[in-house]
């Protein structure tokens, strides 16, 4: 089986600082995570500010984006930084000219999160260069995931089931399995729950790939710190993705070594309840089933009822079949 990818999913945790954004490389690879994943997007491309709204604010939304934007050099150090810790690096992509910014930094596999499913000119030029392409479906139909599929036909597709909610509290992981049978991709799960348990339970569930957001101080205002992991339990995810990965096997009953160690011992063999002598007819009353199983196997007691002794066999002595005609 192959060996299941967990991002680790710095997104915008890093507030807009490098040296924040550079602890964040640092907690990933102390974790053992696969990846590190930020989010790589320009402001003016990603929302409307001049939208007027009385619920949301878009201007203020836009203004955050703005203050959470790295410059090319600041990535390039970034992307550096995670090369010198030997921790892969990718990011989620938000729009065409950030797509652009990606192919210079020569990083060949691409993130598109939820919001961008539909964003099919997006879709399209990723498409061109046929990068790998990592796709979330949350807040999708069956419907939304096929057309984003065929628009990225050139593309190595995985798809990760997910529940757009902030923090997600029912996970619907059964999905993952439907996923696979309908879309025939490799399948993987992007959890924006507050549990650590919750990856592994999708790693039994046939999940592929795992991404989680994690940060470096729960308490921060700002991006989506509320609903991350700490440091530690980013640790604590992995450990339990790995141990839930060595539990799943395969799709193959073998008996190991220890086992075939154990049966002789756990399994029950054929002896006689009482002395009996040559000639004797044996009937099931005389028998007994006990351990070890050693000599007649339980299973095969049949083989010997109505026989008779050929010699005198005292009580509980292991039996062979030379014993009877």
């Amino acid at each position: 089986m192959s060996k299941i990818e967990i991002i680790a999913e710095a997104g915008i945790n890093h507030n807009g600082n490098l040296k924040k954004a550079k602890k964040l490389i640092d907690i990933a690879k102390k974790a053992d995570a696969d990846y590190v994943k930020f989010q790589l997007f320009n402001p003016y491309k990603i929302v409307n500010r001049e939208i007027q709204n009385k619920k949301i604010n878009y201007k203020k939304i836009y203004n955050r984006f703005k203050s959470l934007q790295f410059s090319f050099e600041k990535w390039r150090t970034i992307i550096s930084y995670a090369k010198k810790k030997k921790i892969k690096i990718f990011f989620s992509i938000f729009d065409i000219d950030s797509y652009n910014q990606l192919k210079k930094f020569k990083i060949n596999i691409v993130k598109i999160p939820s919001g961008e499913i539909n964003n099919f000119p997006l879709l399209e030029e990723i498409n061109k260069n046929k990068p790998r392409v990592i796709l979330s479906t949350g807040m999708s139909t069956i419907d939304d995931i096929h057309k984003a599929i065929k628009k990225l036909n050139k593309c190595k597709i995985q798809l990760l089931h997910c529940v757009s909610e902030y923090p997600s509290k029912k996970h619907n992981l059964l999905i993952i399995k439907k996923f696979k049978k309908i879309f025939k991709k490799e399948i993987g799960f992007s959890d924006h729950s507050i549990e650590t348990l919750t990856p592994s339970l999708a790693v039994m569930m046939g999940a592929k790939i795992i991404e989680k957001h994690f940060t470096y101080n729960k308490n921060q205002k700002f991006g989506d710190h509320k609903m991350s992991l700490n440091p530690n339990q980013l640790k604590e995810m992995v450990e339990q993705i790995r141990f839930a990965e060595k539990s799943i096997g395969e799709e193959k009953k073998k008996i190991s070594q220890k086992e075939k160690q154990l049966q002789n011992i756990a399994r029950k063999g054929v002896y006689l309840n009482k002395n009996m002598i040559k000639g004797e007819r044996i009937k099931l009353k005389d028998l007994s089933f006990l351990r070890p199983a050693h000599g007649i196997q339980a299973n095969q007691y049949n083989q010997i009822i109505n026989k008779r002794l050929k010699i005198n066999i005292k009580k509980n002595t292991t039996l062979n079949f030379r014993m009877f005609k």
